[in-house]
């Protein structure tokens, strides 16, 4: 637990620096999450990683964040690259090739989010990141005091609906104050109301989601690079899945 509390505080005190100052500060770590969050996929599956998919994972996140708007092409090659290197590599086989594309597109559009975000509005990013980490943390502490029915007992035994609606309500109430403190209901308020409802409980799917994963291939954590922690998607799980949502709301919303 100490490691834990050591870890979280450092990563917490270097998460304010990069979306604060950004630049040198904040390129260097969208990178590593990017780069090193795909190679955790790829070392999850209990056995050797595949160089070559692994290179195809990464070109495909180099250019969808370079060329996006060709980002339906580069997906559709994708594809393609991957079922072609099932059907002449041994040691790749379907499932892999299918985990593998599932895996580039979540956090290759994820990491884009995490760039064009804060490019656009740092605070803006802030309240992304603020709605999946007050859930996280409310969703544990009200599932401790007060969970006692199961949220998904296949996936993630503690985790309670208690602990799920006590997420979505201090995540979603705690972002909306945040927007209205930073003024950005001149985005429009519809938009902001719209992500502060939704956006905390897609963040808590995006943890039932890696979770899902660790399941399946029988693993506790993606690594063990953050003492106490795990993996680097073990920490970011559900701001993967809140960036792409808000993404998503905002082609629509704004």
């Amino acid at each position: 637990m100490k490691k834990r509390i050591i870890s979280g505080a450092v990563i917490g005190i270097y998460a304010i620096i990069c979306l604060y100052f950004g630049g040198w500060f904040y390129w260097p770590v969208v990178a590593f999450i990017g780069l090193y969050g795909l190679y955790e996929f790829c070392s999850t599956r209990n056995k050797p990683v595949n160089w070559l998919e692994y290179a195809i994972m990464v070109i495909y996140m180099v250019l969808l964040n370079a060329f996006y708007e060709k980002a339906l092409g580069l997906t559709l090659w994708l594809i393609v690259f991957l079922i072609t290197l099932a059907i002449f590599d041994e040691s790749v086989d379907f499932d892999d090739a299918a985990a593998s594309f599932i895996e580039s597109v979540i956090l290759s559009f994820a990491v884009y989010q995490m760039i064009h975000v804060q490019l656009e509005n740092k605070w803006l990013l802030g309240y992304v990141v603020i709605i999946a980490f007050v859930t996280d943390v409310f969703a544990y502490f009200t599932g401790m005091k007060f969970g006692k029915h199961k949220l998904n007992e296949r996936i993630s035994p503690k985790k309670t609906i208690e602990g799920f609606i006590g997420g979505w309500l201090f995540g979603g109430l705690t972002s909306f104050i945040y927007a209205w403190f930073c003024n950005f209901f001149g985005i429009g308020l519809a938009f902001i109301l719209v992500c502060s409802i939704i956006l905390p409980i897609v963040s808590q799917i995006g943890d039932l989601a890696f979770s899902l994963i660790k399941r399946h291939y029988g693993v506790k954590d993606f690594s063990q690079i953050i003492p106490g922690h795990g993996g680097v998607m073990d920490r970011f799980d559900s701001l993967t899945f809140t960036l792409l949502i808000y993404g998503a709301i905002s082609v629509f919303l704004r």
